[in-house]
């Protein structure tokens, strides 16, 4: 079988995402997160943009000594918009030179596909773009965001779901859009739907 990239689509899904973070971290990162409990609003800025890092990581197959410091370093510092950039560069280019979308990269917790990795970034993304600004997802592309997740994360969701690391799924109303759908596989409940 012939090796496969990832396709420009899924690189430019990987991009849109990120800006969608961007626009959460516009928003002051002093204070609790309510969205995950025991975490700052700076903790979990710094856990989506030590992410990036860790994911570029583990390509080459860094072991987790190199990579650890990733975890407790304040990553977002003063200017946590060109951070996150600076921070996802390094994943961006393993992705985009990857010749094969379905070889394994070993993912701390399990060995995935590329492509799942590009996915569960992606979730990652949305999701915690989400839970430090709920009006970052006020746009027309999140909802195509959202769609795209649920159609390629699912599968990752559910095996990092496997290792304690995401809450359980809840119910969604019928018909629900793909961003309340999307909150609902990652455990979470919008907010305006619990109302």
């Amino acid at each position: 079988m012939t090796p496969s990239p990832l396709p420009p689509e899924d690189l430019d899904v990987l991009d849109r995402s990120t800006k969608v973070f961007a626009r959460a971290l516009t928003s002051p990162l002093d204070g609790d997160c309510e969205a995950c409990p025991g975490w700052s609003r700076r903790d979990l800025a710094n856990h989506v943009l030590g992410g990036g890092l860790r994911y570029a990581a583990y390509f080459p197959r860094l072991p987790e000594s190199e990579i650890g410091w990733t975890r407790t370093a304040d990553h977002a510092g003063d200017t946590p918009v060109p951070a996150l950039y600076r921070t996802s560069a390094g994943l961006r280019k393993e992705l985009a030179r990857a010749r094969d979308a379905d070889a394994p990269v070993q993912h701390r917790l399990a060995e995935i596909p590329v492509r799942d990795l590009l996915a569960l970034r992606v979730f990652e993304l949305l999701i915690h773009a989400h839970d430090l600004d709920p009006a970052s997802w006020e746009s027309e592309d999140t909802e195509e965001l959202a769609a795209w997740t649920l159609a390629h994360a699912r599968d990752v969701v559910e095996l990092m779901r496997s290792f304690d690391v995401l809450a359980d799924a809840v119910p969604v109303p019928i018909g629900a859009d793909a961003r309340t759908r999307l909150l609902a596989l990652s455990g979470r409940q919008d907010h305006a739907d619990s109302i």
